[in-house]
C-alpha cells in the first residue's frame, strides 16, 4: 500500500496497534492537561452563568485549548499579515460554495487564487503577542480558509469569555495554551509519529501542486495537526459515546474514496444526497460494509460530499432524525465533521481511514481507502467474531 501522508497500519496487516497507541497517548495528554483546568473551570463557570452553550466536559474544553494553542503556533503569524477585507471576501466565498452548488466551481476557482496569495502558510519562527486582537486575526484567517468552520464556532465562545476578563488574564490563558501545544507537539511525535511518516515529504514534494487550488491550505496541514486530530477523535468518541448509544438507529457515513472503482465503472446509483451500492465488486469495502450493515442493523451511506449529509436538513432527509452517526474520514477533517454532526442533533462516533488516498486532495490517480472493520464493530457494540480477514483481503491499489 502506498503511504501518501499517514498510515494507521504502520506496515502491519491492520490498524489494531494504532488504536491502542492512540488511546494510551490520549490518556497521557488528558493527564498533562490538568495544568489547563483552572482556565477550563473559569470558562465553564462563564458558560453556566451565560448559557452561551450547553456545558460540556472538561476534556472537551481542554482539547479546545490545545487546538487553539496548536493553530496559534502554526498560523497566527500568517493571520497577522492579512487584512480583514481579504479574509472577509474569502469567508463569503466559502459560505457561497456551501449554499450554491451551481456557483461552487466559480467560487472555488477564485478562492484558490486568493488563498494561495493571502492564506498559504509560511514557516516563520515568530508568533504575535497573545491578545484578543491577535486572536481575532487568527479567527478571521481560519474562517477565510473554509476548513475550520466548527473550530471557529467553539473558539468564538472562548473569545466572548475572554472579553469579560482583564487583558493580562487573556494573555496568560492563551500563552498557557500555546505552551501546552508546544509540549504536545514534541510528545505526539514520539507517540504517534510512526503513523505519519510521509507528511513532511508530501509538503516538500507534492503540496506545491496545490497552489492556486481551493485546497491549498487544507493540503498543507502540518504533522502535528494530524496528531491533534488523532487525539481529538479519541476524545470526541468518549465524550459523545453515551448519547450515541441511546439513539435507536445507527448510520455509517462513507466517503467516496472507499469505493474499489471510480465512476463510471462503479455501479452505485445516486439518489441526490448519497449513492446506493449495487454490489458490483465483491472486494469493494463499500459493498462489504453494506452487507455488514444489513446483518447487524445499521444503515450505510456512500456520500460523495460531506455537505450532502451535514447541510441544513439534508442529514434528516437522508437518514432520519435521532440517528447516531459513525463518520468515516481521513485524519485531517474527521473531528470537524463530528462536531458538525453533533450540532445537527446526530450524536457522532468516528473511525479514521487507515490511510488517505482521494484523487482530489492526496493522490493523482487515487488510492482506494480502508478502515479497521473490528474498530467499527466495536463502536457499533456488535459482539462478533467476524474479522477483517473474513471480510476479504485489502484490495490492491486501483485508481479512484
Amino acid at each position: 500500500m502506498e503511504v501518501v501522508t499517514y498510515s494507521l497500519r504502520n506496515g502491519q496487516f491492520n490498524s489494531n496497534q494504532y488504536y491502542e497507541d492512540a488511546a494510551a497517548f490520549t490518556e497521557e495528554v488528558l493527564k498533562e492537561a490538568k495544568v489547563l483546568l483552572p482556565i477550563v473551570g473559569r470558562f465553564r463557570a462563564y458558560v453556566e452563568q451565560t448559557g452561551i452553550e450547553a456545558v460540556r466536559s472538561a476534556e472537551e474544553y481542554a482539547f479546545e485549548l490545545l487546538m487553539l494553542g496548536t493553530l496559534w503556533r502554526i498560523y497566527a503569524d500568517d493571520a497577522h499579515d492579512i487584512s480583514s477585507g481579504w479574509t472577509g471576501i474569502m469567508a463569503y466565498l466559502s459560505r457561497l460554495r456551501q449554499r450554491n452548488q451551481t456557483l461552487k466551481p466559480v467560487a472555488d476557482g477564485v478562492r484558490g487564487i486568493l488563498a494561495t496569495i493571502f492564506l498559504a502558510p509560511t514557516d516563520r519562527e515568530w508568533s504575535p503577542k497573545a491578545s484578543l486582537k491577535h486572536l481575532d486575526q487568527l479567527l478571521r484567517w481560519m474562517e477565510a480558509t473554509g476548513d475550520h468552520v466548527q473550530e471557529v464556532k467553539r473558539l468564538h465562545n472562548w473569545r466572548e469569555y475572554w472579553e469579560t476578563v482583564p487583558a493580562r488574564q487573556v494573555s496568560e490563558d492563551i500563552q498557557a495554551a500555546v505552551a501546552f501545544a508546544g509540549r504536545f507537539e514534541e510528545s505526539s511525535l514520539k507517540a504517534l509519529g510512526k503513523y505519519t511518516p510521509n507528511v513532511e515529504q508530501f509538503l516538500q514534494e507534492k503540496q506545491r501542486e496545490h497552489r492556486w487550488k481551493e485546497d491549498v491550505v487544507f493540503s498543507a496541514r502540518r504533522r502535528v495537526e494530524y496528531h491533534l486530530n488523532m487525539v481529538g477523535a479519541e476524545i470526541m468518541n468518549r465524550s459523545f459515546r453515551a448519547d450515541f448509544l441511546q439513539t435507536k438507529h445507527k448510520a455509517v457515513i462513507l466517503p467516496a474514496c472507499m469505493r474499489y472503482y471510480s465512476k463510471p465503472k462503479c455501479q452505485a446509483h445516486s439518489n441526490g444526497l448519497s449513492c446506493e451500492c449495487t454490489g458490483c465488486e465483491p472486494k469493494c469495502r463499500v459493498n462489504m460494509l453494506m452487507k455488514l450493515g444489513q446483518k447487524h442493523g445499521f444503515s450505510v451511506h456512500l456520500v460523495p460530499h460531506e455537505s450532502s449529509v451535514f447541510s441544513g436538513d439534508a442529514g434528516k432527509t437522508l437518514i432520519g432524525e435521532g440517528v447516531g452517526i459513525v463518520g468515516i474520514a481521513c485524519v485531517s477533517n474527521l473531528v470537524s465533521g463530528g462536531w458538525k454532526a453533533k450540532g445537527l442533533g446526530m450524536p457522532p462516533q468516528c473511525v479514521l481511514l487507515d490511510h488517505c488516498g482521494c484523487r482530489k486532495h492526496w493522490h493523482e490517480q487515487g488510492i482506494p481507502t480502508d478502515i479497521n472493520f473490528n474498530r467499527l464493530m466495536q463502536i457499533m457494540g456488535v459482539k462478533s467474531t467476524e474479522t477483517i480477514e473474513q471480510a476479504g483481503k485489502v484490495p490492491a491499489a486501483v485508481p479512484t
